[in-house]
């Protein structure tokens, strides 16, 4: 894993600060220093590329041993753009060419400039990106590409974009390959076209969702594709480096709004199918994000990535406290960061990369930002940096090889239930809630999980458990599939109105919808039915051991019930309904399907209940107990303690990341008893345990950490190999991708 610093925002920082900031960066603990090239700054005038800024940058950074990571902002395009390309602006759903200016936090620069899709644009762009590569290939100390930033097309816009022709003209020919002509597509939209001029996108929700979709899923693929067509360059003109891409939000995350779409800057799963790695930013505490929630942020984009055996990135990290403007944002402490760049490196992260070294000194991100900022906890962060920067040098080899273990537990992520949301409200708040909600209470529960894509549905067959959230699209590729993961065995957790809608907007009747109609569930939902008061009912939840009834336990829901009409009397019924059953159990095939005919995930994305916890928790009884527990108060840490456990493999290893709930810098852990026998080290101590005399039982740890809260325990048959604790003697080699990891019980 690499520490990284973003550096370089031309022209800023300026000349006078760059000998000292590279001393004092590399003082800090952190290898590389990633620098960003923006078209417009090196190109200011057709065809005349200056580039001696950051030659000396790129000297100075080798000359301090740190690594350089270039990204190329082709995106903030030269002021000659539309003079030199006549007719390339973008235009909105209203038929206006967009005026593109200076963006908000960039001194030079047009955005959104001229659209992509318009050949002579790519022309010149490409022109510019191969320049760059050409000039910067043969540093020895190049460390990647990060090839477009945030993924940002249509940056201040202020409308819905694009429909020239060129993306016109792209849509339909999209649409002729997808359906198979112009018949296909009348058939599958049920219409009657006379020529393709006539079909046209959607241009505002709340209107036919068919088109409208069609056009989202569209946009998401065209981003997909600019970002392919960047890679692709890049990766001719140097093979030997990883070409990556980084979203401001991961694809979950990015629900649109007024003037952007859902999903509009592309998907992470078919970035990772074409690149070597993807990432994204995080900035916690700028918009209030706790522990959990970076967590999830972080596992979004980790399932895209290791799904797809890809690097990642996380790209941007909140270096100091935030600044939009003059509103105080909250500060940066030591601790919170480490807790960061840990919980990143539990998850697989080949870089983290903070944003940034000094206090931004431009628009409404001055003053703030800085790693080494003026917020009163630079000095504390730096020593930290410094720290960890020393533990990963010294267990080089040991986290070079790290993999999280494989999950057995899925969270299903639909971009098609988002299109047809927005296309309804103008937002995909809900979905996005509704999945976010079931990933923040497994991440709060310490359940490994993945988030699989509705078409990347290979990763269907290592899992054993899948929750379904808010799935109201479905065709008939990912029916299919799902009913094929019961049969075989999956435990599949559904919600109200699961494919209520066909992927071209359709409304279908319970009976047409895949649980019913393939036969996975037995009966139908009766339709929609008025929530309690305050959304809240009341279910009895069997006892995991030996399933005694335990007293009633409230579950929060949104929107509407739905129970369901003909459920099995084989079946296990948790909670009932009136009209018929709102939440069981019964098998279905070799698997068992779990109905609640509800909506729980976005109730609880603000706070997960203990109800839903236990709910969570009674659906993956069945997974392999964790080899390492986290005790509290002599049983598990409970979920809103906020401890969490992520556990993998490493050379042969089994390493365990401990993080305790904030503030506290005292636990215990529970030991199986494989593990139990092994010597245990606490990585960043360094203090060692001796394995357990017993055989048949595990054994407790007691330990202590710094303010943090972060503790990493490495198990192995001892001693330990000696490189373990061994100073560097080299510096950091490629990753290298293990094989098949160990699941956690073993």
């Amino acid at each position: 894993m690499n520490l990284g610093v973003q550096y370089y925002r031309p022209p800023f920082p300026v000349q006078k600060h760059w000998s000292e900031d590279l001393k004092r960066i590399r003082d800090s603990g952190i290898d590389t220093l990633q620098l960003w090239v923006t078209w417009a700054w090196v190109e200011s005038k057709p065809g005349v590329y200056q580039f001696s800024d950051y030659d000396r940058l790129v000297d100075m950074a080798h000359g301090v041993g740190l690594e350089v990571l270039l990204s190329t902002i082709a995106e903030l395009q030269p002021h000659w753009i539309h003079d030199a390309v006549p007719g390339s602006e973008m235009i909105d759903n209203h038929g206006r060419a967009i005026v593109s200016s200076l963006r908000e936090e960039s001194n030079f620069g047009l955005t959104p400039g001229g659209c992509t899709e318009h050949p002579e644009v790519w022309k010149r762009m490409a022109a510019f990106l191969t320049e760059v590569v050409v000039r910067y290939r043969s540093a020895p100390h190049l460390a990647g590409w990060d090839a477009w930033n945030e993924l940002r097309w249509h940056e201040q816009s202020d409308a819905l974009v694009c429909f020239c022709p060129h993306c016109l003209r792209e849509f339909r020919s999209w649409l002729d390959q997808r359906h198979g002509g112009l018949e296909g597509l009348n058939h599958a939209w049920r219409r009657r076209y006379g020529k393709w001029e006539e079909v046209m996108p959607g241009k505002l929700h709340w209107r036919p969702f068919t088109e409208m979709m069609a056009w989202q899923r569209f946009i998401t693929w065209k981003a997909n594709r600019h970002g392919k067509r960047r890679y692709d360059l890049i990766k001719a003109l140097d093979p030997r480096r990883a070409v990556t891409v980084h979203a401001g939000d991961p694809a979950p995350v990015t629900c649109g709004r007024a003037d952007a779409y859902a999903i509009d800057r592309g998907n992470d799963w078919h970035y990772a199918d074409d690149l070597d790695g993807v990432g994204c930013s995080s900035f916690p505490k700028l918009f209030g994000m706790d522990d959990t929630a970076f967590t999830t942020r972080v596992e979004f984009v980790r399932s895209a990535a290791a799904q797809a055996g890809k690097k990642l990135w996380l790209s941007e990290v909140q270096g100091g406290r935030g600044s939009l403007g003059f509103q105080p944002t909250a500060v940066v402490t030591a601790a919170e960061q480490q807790r960061w760049v840990w919980r990143g490196l539990a998850a697989g992260a080949d870089k983290l990369l903070f944003w940034c070294w000094r206090d931004e000194v431009f628009g409404r991100e001055s003053a703030g930002f800085g790693l080494a900022g003026a917020d009163g906890h630079a000095d504390a962060r730096l020593v930290a940096m410094a720290r960890t920067g020393e533990l990963l040098r010294r267990h080089r080899a040991l986290f070079a090889d790290y993999e999280p273990d494989t999950p057995r537990v899925g969270v299903l992520f639909s971009p098609a239930s988002y299109y047809l949301h927005w296309s309804l409200e103008g937002r995909a708040d809900t979905p996005r809630q509704a999945l976010e909600g079931y990933c923040r209470a497994l991440v709060q529960l310490s359940i490994p999980h993945t988030v699989v894509e509705e078409e990347h549905l290979a990763a269907l067959d290592s899992l054993q458990v899948l929750f379904l959230p808010r799935l109201i699209v479905a065709g008939e590729a990912l029916e299919a599939a799902l009913a094929a993961f019961v049969r075989r065995g999956g435990t599949l957790v559904c919600e109200a109105e699961c494919g209520a809608f066909s992927p071209e907007g359709f409304y279908r009747p319970p009976e047409e919808r895949f649980l019913s109609a393939r036969g996975v569930l037995p009966g139908r939902e009766v339709g929609r039915r008025d929530l309690p008061v305050g959304g809240v009912f009341t279910f009895s939840l069997p006892d995991l051991p030996d399933r005694r009834e335990l007293a009633p336990t409230a579950l929060t829901a949104t929107q509407w019930l739905s129970p369901w009409a003909g459920f099995p009397e084989t079946g296990l019924v948790l909670a009932r309904h009136e009209d018929g059953v709102l939440v069981g159990e019964t098998e279905s095939g070799e698997g068992r399907v779990i109905y609640c005919g509800a909506y729980l995930g976005d109730a609880n994305f603000h706070r997960t209940s203990p109800g839903f916890a236990d709910f969570i928790r009674w659906c993956c009884r069945d997974l392999p107990p964790p080899g390492v527990r986290i005790l509290a108060g002599g049983r598990d840490a409970r979920p809103e303690g906020c401890a969490y456990l992520r556990t993998g493999t490493a050379g042969g290893q089994r390493l365990a990341f401990v993080f305790l709930p904030p503030g506290e810098t005292g636990g215990r852990v529970s030991l199986a008893a494989d593990l139990a026998a092994t010597e245990v080290v606490e990585l960043v101590s360094g203090r060692r345990f001796p394995g357990a005399k017993t055989r048949a039982h595990g054994h407790e740890v007691a330990f202590e950490t710094g303010p943090d809260g972060v503790a990493l325990f490495a198990f192995a048959p001892a001693p330990l190999a000696p490189d373990l604790t061994a100073p560097p003697t080299a510096a950091f080699g490629p990753r290298r991708r293990a094989g098949a990891p160990v699941p956690a019980s073993q």
